[in-house]
């Protein structure tokens, strides 16, 4: 079920005589370079956009979570879980998906997998730096003491404690995500026939500069940081909330 046949009566894919028509009562965003309707690509380019973030985001950190609690409570798998995470967080995220994705098909499922592999070492960092903290508290030494195991703490107390902490870095990862998925599909990874926000700049780059075809460029790009924006301060909000090191 999606929501563009009810907004727009024009598909994502469908042409029309009126070329680079700016924006009217007939097309509210205008049109592009083969008269596709800009508000169809928008509404319909969303759907990859975000789904591909919002996957991204959530693997991330399912990721992050086991890697954190893993490699922040068990001393002999701190060095090569945190050391792989920096060596990761050492090179800047765009050049090297860019990088990767070059090597293999830009599909979907491709990109979500170079976003979650550029961005779970955030999310293990912060969750191991409190899992650090979390162990050297008396109640986890009392557990201890009463015979549990390390795998009964880890499932009862660590892990319940630190989980609202992932939850906050996954909506907070998701307006990185937006935008770096988004640059990607801008910079030619992926298949820039297939409508989503970044294929429309991509096009956009090419045709509308030389043409004043602003609205083209205007709607997808607003889209983009009205959303980045809106993740973004609600993942503030969510990790003031339920980060304990941020709590007054």
């Amino acid at each position: 079920m999606t929501v563009g046949p009810f907004v727009t009566r024009y598909g994502p894919y469908q042409t029309g005589p009126d070329q680079y028509a700016p924006p009217s009562w007939r097309h509210v965003l205008g049109t592009d370079y083969l008269g596709h309707d800009v508000l169809s690509q928008v509404i319909y380019g969303s759907y990859i956009s975000m789904g591909v973030a919002i996957l991204a985001a959530a693997g991330s950190a399912v990721i992050g979570l086991v890697a954190g609690v893993v490699a922040g409570y068990f001393k002999s798998m701190e060095l090569p879980l945190a050391g792989l995470g920096d060596v990761l967080l050492t090179f800047p995220p765009l050049p090297l998906m860019i990088l990767v994705g070059e090597l293999y098909p830009g599909t979907a499922t491709t990109i979500t997998i170079i976003l979650i592999m550029v961005l779970w070492p955030v999310v293990a960092r912060a969750v191991r730096s409190q899992v650090l903290s979390l162990k050297e508290r008396p109640y986890i030494e009392a557990a201890r003491t009463t015979g549990m195991t390390n795998f009964q703490i880890v499932r009862r107390m660590i892990v319940p404690e630190v989980t609202s902490l992932a939850i906050a870095y996954f909506v907070l990862t998701i307006s990185a995500a937006v935008v770096l998925v988004t640059a990607l599909q801008f910079l030619g990874v992926g298949n820039p026939n297939e409508v989503s926000w970044g294929s429309t700049l991509f096009w956009a780059q090419q045709f509308a500069f030389y043409n004043g075809a602003w609205w083209w460029i205007l709607a997808p790009g607003l889209s983009i940081t009205l959303l980045a924006l809106a993740f973004a301060l609600l993942g503030f909000s969510v990790e003031e909330t339920m980060n304990p090191r941020l709590r007054t």
